[in-house]
């Protein structure tokens, strides 16, 4: 959980085009190529454009952290100088599209250089359209994460495949695979591979609103082993590597233009031949974003989750030291001011109440960052 605060500016980051024109499970869980944006009908697309439509954007300011550590128990709180650079380009015709998005960010804490860290995101989609009714889509992305002063480095990678089907009454139904895989530099013990496949049915409503219904199902082979839990003697390791089964069941309602809302509800199941991880999790979310006058823009995003575990965990200290898959409960709000049509002043709140890496218990975390941003 050191860097979800990304996660959370990417997810406040969604709403913005819109305004202007969503474990480790969530690292993996970028939006879909939107074929829901596509059009049915070529004539809609009169020209191909010929070059790539680029937008880039350079961030920078400084953050309070109040609990740098996210400890549970002893707080250590540090400003800190944060940087983003976010690249963006698409290039469509009548009959494809292609586009990326790569994101940079560099955080510095002076004093405590062991939570410097620099990440990098990068995201490909490509689609084409094989008649009126049908879309075939691929996309692939990599997450590389860096210590500078700490052996904490991690690399994530995943892909997949998807089928559109464009059906009558303006509904959309996607069928997809998945494939990726997690790999830390200094340790096997966190390291997995998943496979899933998906489900999903989005409709056009009135109102410029779209109701999306999705389920998914993923695999995880763990490199480690699984455990099974003895009265007398403990966690006793299994001889056969760590196995978990993650069904999620997702419904979002995503409405309108010049001011853009959306709320969604998702229940979750994990099953495991590992003791301590099986539970079932149910999450409501939300996002916003308007112009609540000229010059300034508000983008907030929220997310409540309540999770059970089957096993009873109180009887041992089960610790997961890979808290990056882990979000438990957060609130982001977002407000900028354009000082030019290039130049923006950004303000950021964050607040966090997340499973710590003792399951069942929490820390608290609030971040205030002020800072510019620069759109090229």
């Amino acid at each position: 959980m050191r860097n979800r605060f990304a996660i959370c500016i990417a997810a406040i980051s969604w709403a913005a085009p819109l305004v202007h024109g969503q474990a480790l499970t969530t690292r993996f869980n970028s939006s879909s190529l939107t074929t829901a944006n596509w059009p049915q009908d070529s004539s809609a697309i009169n020209t191909e454009r010929t070059r790539w439509n680029l937008a880039h954007r350079l961030q920078g300011g400084w953050e309070y952290d109040s609990n740098i550590y996210e400890s549970s128990t002893r707080r250590t709180a540090s400003g800190s100088a944060r940087f983003l650079l976010s690249t963006h380009g698409d290039r469509r015709a009548n009959r494809w599209q292609i586009l990326y998005n790569y994101t940079a960010a560099l955080q510095t804490y002076p004093g405590y250089g062991n939570e410097n860290k620099l990440s990098h995101d990068v995201q490909g989609k490509a689609g084409a359209r094989v008649n009126s009714w049908l879309h075939l889509s691929a996309k692939a992305g990599a997450t590389l994460k860096f210590y500078i002063e700490n052996a904490a480095d991690y690399g994530a990678t995943s892909g997949s495949v998807a089928a559109s089907f464009f059906l009558p009454h303006h509904l959309v139904a996607e069928l997809s695979g998945e494939t990726g895989q997690l790999d830390y530099a200094a340790t096997d013990l966190y390291d997995f591979t998943f496979n899933g496949v998906e489900v999903t049915l989005r409709r056009q409503l009135p109102a410029s609103s779209v109701i999306e219904l999705r389920l998914n199902r993923r695999t995880l082979l763990y490199q480690r082993r699984a455990f099974e839990y003895n009265a007398t003697q403990g966690l006793l390791a299994k001889n056969i590597a760590q196995r978990d089964a993650l069904t999620t069941m997702r419904a979002a309602v995503t409405h309108g233009r010049k001011i853009v809302a959306q709320i969604a509800v998702e229940a979750q199941v994990n099953r495991s031949n590992s003791f301590g991880y099986e539970f079932n999790r149910f999450r409501l979310s939300g996002l916003l974003g308007f112009r609540p006058a000229r010059s300034w823009m508000l983008r907030a995003a929220g997310l409540l989750q309540n999770k059970h575990y089957r096993d009873d965990l109180a009887r041992l200290n089960l610790r997961d030291l890979d808290t990056e898959r882990e979000q438990s409960n957060f609130l982001v709000v977002d407000l900028s001011r354009d000082l030019s049509p290039e130049i923006s002043l950004v303000t950021r709140a964050a607040f966090y109440d997340n499973e710590s890496i003792v399951p069942g218990k929490f820390y608290h975390k609030t971040l205030l960052f002020l800072g510019l941003e620069i759109r090229l």
